[in-house]
Protein backbone atom coordinates (compact mmCIF):
# COMPACT_ATOMS: atom_id res chain seq x y z
CA UNK A 1 0.00 0.00 0.00
CA UNK A 2 0.95 3.37 -0.75
CA UNK A 3 0.03 6.13 1.70
CA UNK A 4 -0.50 9.37 -0.48
CA UNK A 5 -1.24 13.48 0.90
CA UNK A 6 -2.10 15.51 -2.30
CA UNK A 7 -1.75 18.94 -1.51
CA UNK A 8 -3.73 21.58 -3.69
CA UNK A 9 -2.97 25.14 -4.80
CA UNK A 10 -5.03 27.01 -2.31
CA UNK A 11 -3.44 24.41 0.51
CA UNK A 12 -6.34 21.58 0.94
CA UNK A 13 -4.88 18.09 2.02
CA UNK A 14 -6.46 14.77 0.25
CA UNK A 15 -4.99 11.58 2.37
CA UNK A 16 -5.61 8.07 1.17
CA UNK A 17 -4.21 4.37 1.12
CA UNK A 18 -3.91 2.92 -2.48
CA UNK A 19 -2.28 -0.54 -3.83
CA UNK A 20 -1.67 1.33 -7.15
CA UNK A 21 1.82 4.07 -7.64
CA UNK A 22 0.72 6.93 -9.20
CA UNK A 23 3.92 5.84 -11.72
CA UNK A 24 2.34 2.99 -12.88
CA UNK A 25 -1.38 4.76 -13.61
CA UNK A 26 -2.19 6.52 -16.86
CA UNK A 27 -2.99 9.81 -17.00
CA UNK A 28 -6.17 11.22 -18.49
CA UNK A 29 -5.01 14.26 -20.87
CA UNK A 30 -7.25 17.02 -21.64
CA UNK A 31 -6.31 20.69 -23.09
CA UNK A 32 -6.60 22.61 -19.52
CA UNK A 33 -6.76 19.24 -17.13
CA UNK A 34 -5.19 16.01 -16.13
CA UNK A 35 -6.85 13.43 -14.28
CA UNK A 36 -5.85 10.24 -13.13
CA UNK A 37 -8.06 7.37 -10.68
CA UNK A 38 -7.28 5.34 -8.21
CA UNK A 39 -9.59 2.72 -8.77
CA UNK A 40 -9.45 0.42 -5.54
CA UNK A 41 -10.47 3.74 -3.37
CA UNK A 42 -12.65 4.94 -6.27
CA UNK A 43 -10.68 8.51 -6.32
CA UNK A 44 -10.17 10.60 -8.95
CA UNK A 45 -7.72 13.28 -8.53
CA UNK A 46 -7.26 16.10 -10.82
CA UNK A 47 -3.39 16.42 -11.22
CA UNK A 48 -3.84 20.55 -12.71
CA UNK A 49 -5.02 21.95 -9.58
CA UNK A 50 -2.22 19.67 -7.35
CA UNK A 51 0.76 21.40 -6.16
CA UNK A 52 2.72 18.39 -4.33
CA UNK A 53 2.55 14.70 -3.28
CA UNK A 54 3.64 12.69 -0.45
CA UNK A 55 3.66 9.46 -0.97
CA UNK A 56 4.92 6.78 1.92
CA UNK A 57 6.03 10.64 3.56
CA UNK A 58 8.35 11.83 0.47
CA UNK A 59 7.49 15.16 -1.23
CA UNK A 60 7.31 14.84 -5.18
CA UNK A 61 6.06 17.43 -7.74
CA UNK A 62 2.79 17.09 -9.78
CA UNK A 63 3.62 17.04 -13.23
CA UNK A 64 0.16 18.34 -15.06
CA UNK A 65 0.23 17.62 -18.46
CA UNK A 66 -1.38 20.48 -19.72
CA UNK A 67 -0.95 21.89 -23.18
CA UNK A 68 -0.60 25.96 -23.16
Amino acid sequence: MYNYQFETNCGHILAFKSKYHIASLTPVIFKDATFIRFEDVEYVVKLTDMKEVKINGVKHQIRAYTVQ
